[in-house]
């Protein structure tokens, strides 16, 4: 007997309706108006999975999750709610939800759900997968900004809510969506990513969707698209703020629907597949301006992820700087070059526009392009030394006028103001004289 799925919800009249469409697909359910009864099911029952309502009159969803879960540990939960949130889901998801399902529902949508939460056998547990995750293409500082940013991804990237990235172009944003993905339960399944500045309007459905032999001149044989490609997997929508509108509708329409039409066949195909979405654009303001749909970012923007850019996080320089060389040892240039100390000062205090992937450029240019063991300042691009050279006048600037500061507190008491600036007499002395004071 197919093991029953828990309702939770203060309603009755819910539960009847979703009893009465469940038992049509063979699932029977058990009922819980509140925590306490839902635990006392969950401990008696083998159960497929529970949905829960979000508001559970004065009590929280969220906190009959925790109790369930103390006596079904792994169950898979989906939340629903007729008041659902950004906050709310995100907050769902990232206590243990699998996913959250706004009010009202699509039952062929929920069914979907729920069969990507509990395993397509119906077993009432998703299926372990032994495999472990592929090591991170993504480096960095173990303390910065990065490190926070994958702590984030890790809670989000075991649910199949969409996930939106942010960030400038050559940060990183396609490196975190394959992180995500391979941080999945998805992950022995395709990741497919979608250039969505490269999808023309007369090309889209049938790249996006496939088409069927004779569907149009030229299609010779079945084509699939992009999201049958993809599933069981993820779909990386890359630049997502370049979409057309047209296009946008035709996604808008899978993300909710969950199937999609082959350009010329009759019917219509189930698609299990997890969306993450990047962007080096203010959606948010696109959206507001009327340039990008505001139904479909709220859809895409369930969890978002900002990736900083590298001027951010200086930390990161050193760390990338040993990678990028390696790989250009690995491709040719000669092992055991080094950049100098004033070399890499330099690169700290660069903006890289370009970000990571200008860094990248700038590091193996250097190491091909220099003869001798060691990468100096001057070896650097004229725009990196320019940089450099006003920031280390800033600098001079600023310590000359803490020097002349210390001075008129101390009434020009050298070895006080020596003390104060925390410097031994001898180092005051040196300032002074190269400072001209």
């Amino acid at each position: 007997m197919n093991k029953p799925l828990l309702i939770v919800d203060d309603n009755e009249g819910v539960f009847e309706s979703l009893e009465m469409n469940f038992q049509r697909e063979g699932r029977p359910c058990l009922w819980a108006a509140n925590g306490s009864q839902a635990v006392g099911l969950a401990a008696e029952n083998d159960l497929y999975a529970a949905l829960i309502d979000f508001s559970l009159g004065s009590e929280s969803g969220l906190e009959a999750m925790r109790r369930i879960l103390e006596v079904k540990p792994g169950l898979p939960i989906v939340f629903i709610s007729g008041y659902g949130t950004l906050e709310a889901a995100v907050q769902a998801v990232k206590t243990g939800a699998y996913d959250f399902l706004p009010k009202p529902l699509n039952f062929r949508k929920l069914l979907t759900v729920l069969t990507e939460a509990a395993g397509p056998a119906g077993s009432g547990t998703r299926k372990p997968d032994s495999a472990s995750p592929p090591p991170s293409r993504i480096v960095a500082a173990p303390a910065g900004r990065i490190t926070e940013l994958l702590r984030q991804a890790d809670r989000v990237a075991g649910s199949g809510m969409p996930v939106l990235i942010a960030g400038e172009s050559g940060s990183g944003k396609e490196l975190l969506a394959e992180y995500l993905h391979a941080r999945s339960e998805r992950r022995r399944r395709p990741l497919v990513r979608i250039n969505c500045s490269a999808i023309s309007d007369t090309l889209a459905e049938s790249e996006l969707f496939g088409h069927v032999k004779g569907a149009f001149t030229g299609a010779v044989t079945d084509h699939k698209g992009y999201f049958e490609q993809a599933a069981g997997g993820t779909v990386h929508l890359d630049e997502i703020g370049d979409m057309t509108a047209a296009t946008q509708a035709r996604v808008l329409r899978v993300i909710e629907d969950r199937r999609i039409r082959r350009v010329g066949g009759t019917g219509e195909i189930g698609v299990s597949v997890r969306i993450v979405a990047s962007t080096n654009k203010d959606l948010a303001a696109m959206s507001a301006a009327g340039a990008f749909r505001l139904d479909l970012y709220y859809r895409l923007n369930a969890v978002e992820l900002r990736v900083p850019p590298l001027r951010e996080r200086p930390e990161d320089i050193l760390p990338l700087l040993e990678h990028f060389a390696a790989e250009a040892a690995a491709d040719g240039s000669r092992p055991g070059k080094r950049f100098s100390p004033k070399a890499v000062e330099a690169m700290r205090t660069y903006s890289w526009p370009g970000n990571v992937r200008e860094f990248r450029n700038v590091v193996k240019a250097c190491l091909l392009l220099n003869p001798g063991d060691v990468v100096d300042y001057e070896h650097l691009p004229r725009s990196i030394r320019v940089n450099a050279g006003a920031a280390t006048g800033r600098l001079e600037d600023a310590e000359r006028e803490a020097i002349m500061k210390a001075l008129d507190d101390a009434e020009g008491d050298k070895k006080t103001a020596a003390r104060r600036l925390g410097i031994s007499l001898r180092t005051l002395y040196n300032k002074l004289e190269r400072y001209g004071m």
